[in-house]
């Protein structure tokens, strides 16, 4: 008997152990992609961890960054490339256990384009809908416009306002994906709190600590459950990510220059350490305010022209950078980064920037406005942006002073008039490679407001809060008025070179042949960089990540190295 007991308790030791094993947990933890809200209409918001598991659209990426079904079973496309319909799969649901229809991608496309919940700049292919421009910009009031039908419970179709190559490719972005109607007009803004959020990717939202941590698992109801590996992603938002990472409380981290000579000399970091080039440009641009000198073409070369970008690259970058002089990377086609007549225009002459300050009435930097940089908290010691304040005062001899603020704050000053001349940093990066993603129509038209004077430009963002307001009271006939305001500042008094780019962006999107449409877009690229003044690029930079060597992570170069997908990451 007491044989017996013996065996049955092994047995019972060895089930345990086995079940313990093969059931384990498997959780990745990262550090990256702050947020504040998980609203899909914030384009400042996680909509990018919407993007990497929490939110699928019809279309998405695979790991090597091309695009296939996902929502959808079957597409077709018109002769014409202006007609897109799609079925939906009818095994695809929502986090809750609802079933996906073609009901929540018209309520959630149409909820991103209103102005009444859009609340960022990036709109994507969406724009490329038939009135969906008019309708996001308060121009009509009736979303039945927009050129989204629903055909029935599992069948949606788009019609385009021209032929548009890359349509599929932004049914991957955020928006173009569905949305979750029931529980929106359920509970209004409290639907995007953590456990009332409802999503419809490999994974749901199950716990956020703002600037602490947001945790996410497998939504059990995902059509391709089986072939998501990790089980549950943790996203740490505050803390020291290096030493969190030396510590084994992360398994990736994004890596800048300051940490390479630490990783260069521990043999494990350094094994695994990944480089890749990405889709970044570093940048500063101008915030908005009033001031005459910032008109001149000739001040605003001669700031360039005061920096040293390969002394940047060597020194602060430690080698992983290299000088930008195009807002437009090389890794996407049509860019014109390397253009010698775009490079000479803006490479570094201190004797010719001084020069053509003088001309405009500076000499030395005397009379010059006190510039301002505008960072957050995270940006404090930033070295970039301390050398080119170095730069500027050493070679112009003009004053720079940097105002700090906590990123909350930071993140909605920026958008606010400022009353001195003041520059923000940033990157600028574009999800997949086509000519058509740095110029897209939203960012043609952009470069007509960057053309404006900074008067022009204070006048258009007064006029827009006005339009907000008017929105917010239910005065469509004044937002309407507004809307027109705004359109015929930005028409009528930007430059010649920033409405030819926008003739040079429609004809690339009207036509199907893509060695024109690829020359097209180039010449619209060029005539940016050579004119466009309110964005100066600094660096492109590589992407430096370290990544537990337990953990097979595929990247997005286009999107500041960013996992491509969480349900794609593999354990070794």
């Amino acid at each position: 008997m007491r044989r017996f007991l013996t065996i049955i308790l092994s047995l019972v030791i060895l089930s345990s152990t086995f079940l313990g094993t093969a059931y384990a947990e498997k959780v990745f933890r990262w550090s990256g992609s702050w947020g504040n809200t998980w609203d899909l209409s914030f384009h400042q918001g996680f909509i990018w961890v919407h993007m990497m598991g929490l939110t699928e659209g019809l279309i998405k990426w695979d790991k090597d960054m091309n695009p296939v079904k996902g929502m959808a079973e079957s597409y077709t496309i018109s002769k014409d490339g202006t007609v897109y319909t799609f079925k939906i799969r009818k095994d695809a649901k929502w986090s809750n256990g609802d079933k996906v229809t073609a009901y929540d991608f018209e309520y959630g496309i149409k909820y991103i384009l209103s102005p009444k919940n859009g609340r960022g700049s990036f709109f994507g292919g969406a724009w490329y809908i038939k009135n969906a421009k008019d309708y996001a910009n308060a121009v009509i009031s009736d979303p039945n416009q927009v050129g989204i039908k629903v055909l029935d419970e599992y069948t949606i179709q788009f019609t385009l306002d021209g032929p548009h190559p890359d349509f599929l490719t932004t049914c991957a972005l955020p928006t173009l994906y569905p949305m979750h109607r029931t529980s929106i007009e359920k509970l209004g803004n409290k639907a995007f709190d953590a456990g009332n959020l409802v999503t419809n990717g490999p994974y749901k939202l199950v716990g956020y600590t703002p600037n602490v941590e947001y945790i996410l698992e497998k939504n059990p109801y995902y059509y391709d459950a089986d072939k998501v590996e990790v089980d549950k992603i943790v996203g740490k938002l505050g803390g020291d990510p290096f030493l969190m990472y030396r510590r084994n409380e992360v398994d990736l981290i994004n890596v800048g220059a300051a940490q390479l000579p630490v990783i260069e000399k521990d043999p494990i970091l350094k094994k695994e350490l990944i480089t890749f080039p990405q889709s970044t440009v570093n940048l500063m641009y101008f915030s908005y305010f009033e001031h005459p000198a910032f008109d001149d073409r000739r001040v605003l070369t001669a700031l360039q022209k005061a920096i040293d970008k390969e002394k940047i690259c060597k020194f602060v970058y430690r080698g992983l950078a290299k000088p930008a002089y195009s807002v437009v990377t090389d890794l996407i086609p049509g860019s014109t980064a390397n253009d010698p007549e775009v490079v000479e225009k803006f490479r570094f002459d201190p004797e010719a920037a001084r020069k053509l300050l003088a001309e405009a009435g500076y000499p030395g930097g005397k009379g010059f406005p006190t510039v301002h940089f505008l960072i957050h908290s995270g940006q404090a010691n930033d070295p970039l942006i301390l050398a080119v304040k170095s730069e500027w005062e050493k070679n112009l001899g003009i004053k720079v002073i940097i105002d700090n603020y906590e990123q909350g704050v930071w993140s909605v000053k920026r958008f606010e008039i400022q009353s001195e001349p003041t520059f923000t940093f940033s990157g600028a990066s574009y999800l997949y490679p086509d000519p058509a993603a740095p110029l897209t129509l939203n960012y043609a038209e952009g470069c007509l407001v960057a053309s404006l004077k900074t008067k022009d430009l204070v006048e258009k963002v007064r006029l827009e809060k006005e339009q907000t307001e008017a929105l917010k009271a239910g005065d469509e006939k004044k937002a309407s008025e507004l809307a027109k305001r705004i359109h015929n500042i930005i028409y009528t008094r930007s430059t010649p070179e920033a409405r030819k780019i926008l003739s040079l962006v429609q004809q690339a999107q009207r036509t199907t042949d893509p060695k024109k449409r690829l020359e097209l877009y180039r010449q619209a690229n060029k005539i940016r960089d050579i004119n466009m003044y309110s964005s100066f690029p600094l660096v492109q930079p590589m992407s430096a990540r370290l990544v537990k060597s337990n953990f097979e992570v595929p990247f997005n170069k286009y999107l500041v190295g960013f996992p491509v997908g969480f349900a794609y990451i593999r354990t070794k």
